[in-house]
């Protein structure tokens, strides 16, 4: 196996070494091509919201953050990094021991603390739409999509309201209800910090 060096862009030093199949190997894969149909590169747009979606992943702008979130198989988790507020924020969405579903977004110290919670509260796939609890108050996501492929939704359109604010986003993929319920906690919890 030979190694390939990747260098960060922005960044001054090698911080990678990536295995490269020699000559008599099969080649690697580009991500589009291994991950699950109708979760290759799309992007999301919407209110404040720029991305790229890749599998259960995604990255971009949201609501003048910088923001990378992804659903974790090994540990059955959602995960969101965003830089905002001149920090760099963690929050991990999980089933608590009580079988909710859901996490908390913290930055700052002191007065300048800030806490979002995000909390599933229910779906009604019939009617095409979920309910997220944050900071206390429902959030129902209505959903609407070009087509349906058996219980997936085809480039779906995500709209509700936060703080009396209207939202939307479109993801260009194809997903479930879960696919939809993990982005929407990523996407609209890290809008509503």
């Amino acid at each position: 196996m030979r190694y390939a060096h990747i260098i960060g862009l922005g960044l001054s030093a090698c911080l990678l070494s990536v295995p490269c199949p020699a000559a008599d190997e099969k080649p690697i894969q580009p991500a589009a091509e291994v991950s699950e149909p109708g979760h290759g590169l799309g992007k999301v747009t919407g209110t404040g919201i720029d991305m790229k979606v890749l599998d259960h992943a995604v990255a971009g702008e949201i609501n003048g953050a910088v923001a990378w979130g992804y659903f974790d198989e090994a540990s059955n988790a959602s995960r969101l990094v965003m830089r905002k507020y001149g920090q760099t924020i963690s929050a991990e969405f999980k089933r608590g021991a009580d079988k909710s579903l859901g996490g908390v977004i913290t930055s700052g110290e002191g007065q300048s603390k800030r806490t979002t919670t995000v909390a599933f509260s229910g779906a009604d796939p019939k009617a095409g739409n979920f309910t997220l609890t944050i900071n206390g108050k429902p959030v129902v996501v209505s959903i609407a999509s070009e087509g349906k492929s058996g219980a997936h939704f085809i480039n779906p359109t995500y709209s509700t309201e936060i703080d009396g604010k209207p939202v939307s986003y479109r993801i260009d993929a194809t997903g479930c209800m879960k696919y939809s319920l993990n982005m929407g906690m990523l996407i609209l919890g890290a809008y509503a910090h």
